[in-house]
């Protein structure tokens, strides 16, 4: 018998149930890694093409002619090469060139900030306070500074649990959900900080405010309706972001933190933007930033141990967009991705030309890789039908921009909501978050039911009193037919209905797999519909992806290392929001941005920033085993092997 084809009946003696006493564990994984190390020799003693080596060389032309024959990809020859090197070429450029003679002076400080929105300012305040001196580059002026967003999402703070009375969270569950939000690939340190810290750092943020100023803030989708059941599926209702409404808007919140931070010692240049790092050779340790005044033109070198970038995003370069978001990119069938609210993305700039990496994922911003029907109820997750009256996904998966995601791939350029009679109970219990209705007070539900109301015998027409057409009918057929569906498309728009209707009641929906109990039944007129077109790609308010950075907030380079000296907070930094603003809460991105830039000052100014730098270079080498399965190849470097990874 060949050495192969008993490999294979082994394995498939051991297919079905198996029995999971520790010795059978390891007899089944013994077979395992037989058959994978006799796959590898296998194809390692398979026999040569006619005038080639059993054993390629490493020639470009020979290993291009054995990756055809094998069906592999040809080698590319980036193996070595930077992140920017690699996915800047073409738009990320050369650093400028800047002499000693062209500078106007040096300043020197313990850490320079550039970027002084809601991450820097909260980084440069905290670190004052405790003592360091610091000094933050800010591009706008001074006196038309302004500050992005309204909310602030964050996890049990006493203004939230003393002042207001929402439930205290539980953070484990938060870090988890957070974590399928982002496919695990959330950097989990920065997560954990978040869950922990963020309402210590809201009511740190709004230190010294009045009485009344402090009642101005709104928590949102607060109060909650009588019963109201904060886990839909696997996924909890995070209500009670911080929103300034009031007197105090969040531009002037950023100002009166800066003058807290200036109080503590901190200065602030505004008008004058960084343009390059001053680095080492190899780009491994940046000791300062050369930044312009916008007014002069005059170059000023600032000196730090630490340089932290909280310059904001890359939303108003399509071209870095293009290249780090890729999912929008391409859902957009290549529409050059923008942001409303965009920078410039200098600051990822700058580090990328020394080797700095970004987020390592589709990269992400607020909305774009999603499709989000936004009804009159906003993003109600009631019944959706694609353009063949199909449904097509859980609806209820963790909120639009999450359950979104099936939908931007689905084909065409429409989609259908239906829902019955009972629409003030289906919007009254949505998954608070992103998009969701962040109101559920009197005026809310008064404002809805004027939607509803005029829609009523508004036939084929619709109504648009909401800036949307809304369909309402006494049957489902007649609904349908308003909405302009074809005779196919009805026919599944009702079978959909139908099979909802009976996955309420049989308490489980085995189709998609949402939670029966926000399945509201269609089954009472007057029946709504809501057709709305599709659009995906291109761009959003904001782009979440920046610099890949370690739990420390350190710049990553080449090997994955952090760069000595060089910090991302806000979002200049990865780590947060990998797949795409995943919305868990309205204003976790603000949130994060406070929290993070709350705790990098902390560290900046109380820890050994240049430790990771350094610890662990002296652990023992990896001890490499003979027995089991091998490990990969050396690599093209020469450097060890590894092991215990599949060959």
């Amino acid at each position: 018998m060949k050495h192969s084809e008993r490999i294979k009946q082994e394995l498939a003696g051991k297919r079905g149930r198996i029995e999971l006493s520790r010795r059978n564990f390891f007899q089944g994984a013994g077979v395992m890694a037989l058959g994978a190390a006799s796959a590898s020799m296998l194809a390692s003693c398979a026999p040569a093409a006619s005038g080639e080596s059993a054993m390629p060389e490493t020639g470009a032309s020979n290993a291009s002619g054995n990756a055809a024959a094998s069906g592999a990809a040809a080698p590319t020859g980036n193996a070595g090469k930077t992140m920017g090197e690699v996915l800047g070429a073409g738009w990320l450029g050369e650093e400028p060139t800047i002499e000693e003679a062209d500078l106007a002076g040096t300043q020197d400080a313990d850490i320079i900030v550039c970027g002084a929105g809601h991450a820097g300012t909260a980084c440069a305040r905290r670190a004052a306070e405790l003592g360091a001196k610091v000094i933050v580059l800010e591009t706008q002026p001074e006196d038309t500074f302004s500050a992005l967003g309204n909310d602030i999402g964050h996890l049990n703070s006493s203004w939230q649990l003393d002042r207001v009375g929402i439930p205290e969270y539980d953070i484990v569950d938060f870090m988890n959900e957070y974590q399928m939000y982002g496919a695990g690939r959330v950097q989990p340190t920065l997560l954990s900080q978040f869950a922990n810290r963020s309402g210590e750092a809201l009511d740190w943020f709004i230190e010294g405010y009045t009485e009344t100023e402090k009642d101005e803030l709104v928590p949102l989708n607060w109060p909650v309706v009588d019963g109201y059941n904060y886990k839909k599926g696997p996924f909890t209702s995070y209500v009670g972001t911080c929103q300034f409404a009031g007197s105090v808007g969040m531009t002037d919140a950023v100002k009166r933190s800066q003058e807290k931070a200036k109080e503590a010692g901190a200065e602030f240049v505004f008008g004058t933007s960084a343009v390059r790092l001053v680095h080492n050779e190899d780009g491994t340790e940046v000791t300062g930033v050369i930044a312009q005044d916008a007014n002069t033109g005059e170059y000023t070198q600032y000196n730090g141990e630490a340089v932290v970038l909280a310059c904001g995003d890359i939303g108003s370069n399509s071209a870095m967009y293009n290249a780090i978001c890729r999912e929008n990119y391409e859902l957009g069938e290549y529409k050059d991705c923008a942001a409303m609210s965009g920078r410039d993305g200098s600051g990822i700039a700058m580090a990328m030309r020394i080797g700095a990496k970004v987020e390592i994922a589709t990269g992400g911003d607020m909305g774009s890789h999603a499709f989000i029907p936004l009804s009159p109820m906003e993003g109600v997750e009631c019944l959706w039908l694609n353009k063949y009256g199909k449904r097509y996904c859980n609806e209820a998966f963790g909120g639009p921009l999450l359950s979104g995601c099936a939908g931007a791939r689905e084909p065409g350029d429409r989609a259908y909501l239906i829902w019955g009679n009972d629409w003030q109970e289906v919007f009254l219990n949505q998954l608070a978050g992103h998009l969701a209705p962040k109101e559920w007070d009197d005026e809310s539900i008064a404002k809805v039911a004027t939607y509803m109301e005029n829609a009523v015998g508004s036939g084929a027409d619709g109504d648009d009193t909401s800036g949307k057409f809304l369909y309402c009918a006494d049957t489902l057929e007649e609904l349908c037919d308003y909405m302009g569906m074809e005779e196919g498309v009805k026919a599944n728009a009702l079978a959909a209905v139908k099979a909802w209707n009976e996955a309420h009641d049989a308490g489980k929906d085995t189709e998609f797999g949402r939670d029966p109990e926000t399945m509201w039944p269609i089954v009472e007129g007057p029946f709504y519909g809501y057709p709305c077109s599709k659009r995906t790609g291109g761009g959003s308010l904001v782009a979440t992806s920046g610099l890949l950075v370690t739990g420390q907030q350190q710049v990553q380079g080449q090997g994955f290392e952090p760069i000595k000296g060089l910090f991302a907070c806000g979002n200049t930094s990865g780590g947060r929001f990998p797949m795409g603003y995943n919305g868990i809460m309205n204003g976790v991105s603000i949130g994060m941005c406070l929290c993070l830039g709350y705790t990098l000052g902390e560290y900046l100014a109380t820890e050994d920033i240049n430790q990771y730098c350094t610890l662990g270079a002296g652990n023992a080498d990896i001890k490499q085993s003979d027995k089991g399965m091998a490990g990969p190849p050396p690599s093209a470097g020469g450097e060890g092997e590894g092991g215990g990874a599949p060959a």
